[in-house]
């Protein structure tokens, strides 16, 4: 069995993409939402504090928990998108992509020549109802949207595929 693919990203679907291939895994996220719960409320108390009292030197200790926390939070969700604003070009915006994916890999036809990628190439999959995206062993990042697909069916087909054959390294 083949499926054909067929179609080219946009902006907002790339970015979304990669964030969804580089969310954290799901205690990382509870983790982070915590962080970012303790570190709302320490911001608000510490910054009322320092309005009371003008004591801006005894808060120096919630001032740099504010502070790591805020890195924490930074190093889990801002390189994505950065990354993604470095991978966007034009030229990306205007490459149509296309391919098959059968029970051996993906391939990918392109003008100078067609990129095979077997199943045991990829070690990351994130899906929503809508989009696909998956991560090669050595980081590359292939996206696929519901819309590559002509019919239903063949993104059901394509998602029973991925499921079946990637083998995923869960993250923690």
């Amino acid at each position: 069995m083949q499926l054909n693919f067929h179609g080219k990203y946009n902006k907002e679907l790339f970015f979304t993409a990669v964030r969804i291939a580089n969310e954290p895994g799901r205690s990382s996220r509870m983790m982070y939402i915590l962080v970012a719960l303790v570190f709302g409320v320490l911001t608000v108390t510490t910054i009322n504090e320092i309005i009371q009292t003008g004591d801006f030197i005894g808060q120096i200790i919630e001032i740099a928990l504010i502070l790591l926390m805020g890195l924490i939070l930074y190093q889990a969700y801002i390189p994505s998108y950065l990354g993604a604003r470095k991978m966007w070009t034009e030229e990306l915006a205007q490459r149509i992509m296309s391919g098959s994916v059968t029970k051996k890999g993906i391939t990918y036809n392109f003008p100078k020549g067609d990129k095979v990628y077997v199943w045991s190439d990829f070690n990351r999959l994130r899906k929503t109802p809508n989009l696909l995206t998956l991560i090669t062993l050595g980081g590359m990042l292939l996206i696929f949207p519901r819309n590559f697909f002509k019919k239903d069916v063949d993104w059901a087909r394509f998602v029973k595929i991925i499921e079946t054959s990637v083998v995923v390294v869960k993250k923690k």
